[in-house]
């Protein structure tokens, strides 16, 4: 959907001309150009301009000429969902996107494109992955926008990524569209680089041995090569340029590998890196606290455009920044996925509080590695932010798309190890709820050994898997994830029996989800059950009309049985 619903209502309602900015008195425009680099699962600890280990020399460069934002967050350590709060401002909350996979962003939504393009402003975008294909709605208001296609993930390198385009592509995409384009109108291009998620697999002749590492510093040589072109063209100082990254890397701390799962500051803490054209703020360090949802705000603020009235969760961090700011995350993904409590919190200038069935209180200014929980200690202001918290589900949020995920899609999707709603759209609770679920942190002991089951199924090691997720389940029999990860590879290894017993275990006391039920109708059509298998698939279309695999499998079995 290029475009969008929401970008031609405001054309049509005469924004430009209800705003005053169209073209100046002496006729030229006072909207100027913006990149945004979006670097996926990218520490800010991993750059040299935060003190990390990578060499980034061309990163280090917007930080010696703009802004270094110390303290910045994202609002969610999933792909998807904090692109979207970059893009259109919002929190996941009311954006409505909550995990990858799960929904299409909604067509009320305005993204930072679309108010661009019904300015005049071109606009391209070049995706690095799936996760962030056209489907899930990222696409408003982008004239262009690139996305890897199925072929792209056919080398087993780039299949472990499922569907990843390289740092280098990316480059060679945005380069060939800024020499194609319209050299009298400003320009919105957004790049996003996927090369340091996990698996780690940096290009030959990339120095070092740290594989991360590796991946970081390829990454930096390939955004070196975009600012040259920008150079060589004569845009580059007459351009905005704003790197963030959507999210961090735990590595082990806490008890997780990767992201996603937890809200401690491995993965919540991102490298914010603002660049103005002219020098202007040049080697600034900030320490107020900024958000992924200040992208929008900000960028549209350079750009000389204007948002319109209220509405959005991120700041002009170009004007002053609120010194008492507080800083809304979430992450429903346990929650989703493994049946835990949810997490959700604040960050301000000190104090971090994470919202679960055992929440905790973290003092950053002295224990920044959030090693000591303090709702004990000081239950009250813990009460006070947890107050605060449940104040954010007071806001407006968007309705729900009903757009349909095309299946291919959504597996590909979960062969990344995204499965929790998987195309299917949930009602979750509110923030500050209170709930009896397991906490995630308490569920740390197994955990690491389920991410490194998923490690070994995403690689085809699927007996090792299989062994790995059989342990989980001995530690903790009822999570949902582990039961469905082991019963598909079961089933793909011809098991019917055993996939059987785990899908409808979890139709019948898990989570009951629409891909659930379709695959205890898979199973029981496997073993001749017709009219068991038709049940299944006519309960998993009833719960996910959107979903036409679902619906083309139930015609054939219908045919099979005469109707």
């Amino acid at each position: 959907m290029v475009g969008g619903k929401r970008a031609m209502e405001l054309a049509a309602a005469g924004l430009v001309a209800a705003l005053g900015l169209g073209a100046c008195a002496g006729g030229e425009s006072p909207r100027r150009s913006a990149l945004l680099l979006s670097l996926d699962t990218t520490r800010a600890d991993a750059l040299s301009c935060y003190g990390g280990g990578a060499a980034t020399p061309n990163l280090d460069r917007l930080a010696r000429e703009g802004i270094l934002f110390e303290r910045a967050h994202t609002v969610v350590p999933i792909t998807l969902p904090a692109h979207a709060s970059m893009l259109t401002g919002l929190i996941p909350l009311r954006h409505g996107l909550r995990d990858n996979g799960a929904a299409a962003l909604p067509e009320s939504a305005t993204t930072l494109a679309e108010l661009a393009q019904a300015r005049g402003v071109q606009t391209a975008a070049f995706v690095a992955s799936i996760v962030l294909a056209p489907a899930f709605g990222l696409d408003q208001g982008f004239e262009v926008y690139g996305s890897p296609g199925r072929e792209e993930g056919s080398d087993e390198a780039r299949a472990l990524h499922g569907g990843e385009r390289r740092a280098g592509k990316q480059v060679d995409l945005a380069l060939a569209w800024l020499e194609g384009r319209d050299r009298s109108r400003p320009f919105f291009l957004w790049v996003h680089f996927y090369d340091p998620h996990a698996p780690y697999d940096p290009p030959p002749g990339t120095e070092g041995s740290d594989p991360y590492l590796g991946e970081v510093a390829a990454m930096d040589r390939e955004i070196g090569r975009l600012f040259a072109g920008l150079e060589a063209d004569g845009a580059l100082d007459e351009t905005t340029i704003l790197a963030i990254a959507d999210h961090g890397e735990a590595f082990g701390e806490h008890g997780e590998r990767t992201h996603a799962a937890y809200c401690y500051e491995p993965t919540l803490a991102v490298p914010f890196l603002l660049r103005l054209p002219d020098g202007r703020r040049a080697g600034e360090r900030s320490r107020a606290v900024v958000s992924v949802v200040d992208v929008f705000p900000t960028l549209a603020g350079a750009m000389g455009l204007d948002p319109g009235p209220g509405g959005l969760d991120g700041s002009n961090l170009l004007g002053a920044i609120d010194t008492e700011r507080s800083i809304y995350f979430e992450s429903y993904y346990g929650y989703i996925t493994h049946g835990w409590s949810p997490l959700a919190g604040t960050v301000d200038a000190r104090w971090k509080y994470i919202h679960s069935s055992e929440p905790e209180l973290f003092d950053l200014d002295v224990d920044p590695a959030e090693e000591h929980n303090l709702v004990a200690s000081a239950p009250e202001r813990a009460a006070r932010l947890r107050e605060s918290l449940a104040g954010f589900d007071e806001l407006e949020k968007l309705s729900a798309s009903d757009a349909a995920i095309d299946a291919d899609l959504i597996a590909n999707i979960q062969a990344l190890g995204y499965s929790g709603m998987a195309g299917e759209n949930a009602v979750l609770p509110a923030p500050a709820k209170g709930s009896a679920l397991p906490s995630p942190r308490s569920q740390s002991s197994w955990f690491d050994a389920y991410e490194r089951a998923q490690g070994l199924r995403r690689a085809g090691r699927l007996d090792e898997a299989a062994a790995v997720f059989e342990s989980v389940l001995r530690t903790n029999p009822a999570d949902y994830q582990a039961i469905e990860e082991l019963a598909g590879i079961r089933y793909g290894q011809g098991r019917v029996a055993e996939a059987l017993a785990g899908f409808r275990r979890l139709t019948e006391s898990g989570p009951g989800r629409a891909r659930h039920f379709y695959s205890l109708g898979l199973c029981l059509s496997a073993t001749g059950d017709l009219e068991g298998a038709r049940a299944a698939i006519a309960h998993a279309v009833e719960m996910a009309p959107n979903r036409p695999a679902y619906a083309r499998t139930l015609r054939k079995l219908e045919a099979r049985l005469g109707g």
